[in-house]
């Protein structure tokens, strides 16, 4: 990897750790569904600028079923339940949890795409409940329905992302990324306009500066800039070399925590995630077993 590259990877890894942060100051004033809408619809706006800027064609009409579907399971759902979450547990938590994505990516090939799940990868994917199950049992937080349920709430998310992953290569192959992302924000801001609209009234009563700038930058900076980032990245060094962000989020993530929230990092927090991360690592690594003969996909 260039090390300009390298700076672009560097430079995400500290965008996205951000968001958890972001989300813990945002959530708690506007509400998980308001934080989100205005996440998405933030980021619709700065992505429509770049995709125009770059001369790409949306396609609304050929396209609308896959950034209505990516849009839900990609960005809306998994967003409102980070947001939710971030109500409840640290953002190093989250981060954590958001690092999974990889492996129910390979969970859904298996169910979806009949790709055969080796011993390699079930063993990722049992290790990784593990780290979760350490992460939670000695971390700072206190272990408690509210703390149990946003970990789960975080965890599903990362089971969204893996299926939005897995569904992108069924159905939305030929789309240009910098479209699907445009396109799938558009999908999602139009989804949870319903949810976040009673939350508006008292939102625009209760809002404070810190937490209206944090929405600001989740959409702008953490989502669309961040998408573009990312997108050139996978251009010039390929998927497999950008999803290594993956391994950099969680400590971005605890650092911005610990420095502007006060969050502890304990030994706790540090064993949890170096066992996800080396499930996660694990199941990128493996390569899937041959695809099943009994099951046909069709694009």
């Amino acid at each position: 990897m260039s090390s300009s590259n390298i700076a672009k990877l560097l430079l995400l890894a500290a965008i996205w750790g951000t968001s958890f942060m972001l989300m813990r100051i945002a959530a708690p004033v506007f509400g998980p569904m308001l934080t989100t809408f205005g996440r998405a619809s933030l980021a619709t706006l700065s992505l429509l600028a770049f995709a125009r800027m770059r001369g790409v064609p949306l396609q609304w009409r050929r396209n609308w079923l896959p950034y209505l579907v990516i849009g839900i399971f990609n960005t809306a759902l998994p967003f409102a339940l980070f947001a939710w979450s971030a109500l409840h547990i640290p953002s190093a938590y989250m981060a954590t949890m958001n690092s999974l994505a990889p492996i129910f990516t390979a969970m859904f090939g298996f169910l979806l795409l009949g790709e055969r799940l080796s011993l390699v990868r079930t063993g990722a994917f049992v290790l990784g409940l593990v780290g979760v199950a350490v992460l939670v049992g000695i971390g700072p937080a206190p272990v408690n329905a509210l703390v149990i349920a946003g970990v789960l709430a975080a965890m599903s998310a990362a089971v969204s992302y893996g299926f939005a992953a897995t569904f992108t290569r069924m159905r939305a192959g030929g789309i240009a990324p910098i479209a699907m992302a445009t396109g799938s924000q558009f999908a999602a801001a139009l989804c949870l306009l319903p949810l976040a609209a009673p939350s508006m009234p008292h939102a625009l009563q209760a809002g404070t500066l810190p937490a209206l700038l944090s929405v600001l930058v989740l959409g702008v900076v953490c989502t669309g800039i961040a998408y573009a980032l990312f997108f050139q990245l996978i251009a010039a060094e390929g998927a497999t070399k950008a999803i290594t962000v993956t391994f950099l989020v969680p400590m971005t993530a605890s650092l911005w925590g610990w420095l502007l929230l006060d969050e502890p990092v304990t030994v706790g927090t540090v064993t949890g995630i170096a066992v996800v991360l080396i499930a996660t690592a694990t199941a990128l690594r493996a390569k899937p077993a041959a695809a099943a003969k009994d099951k046909k996909v069709t694009a």
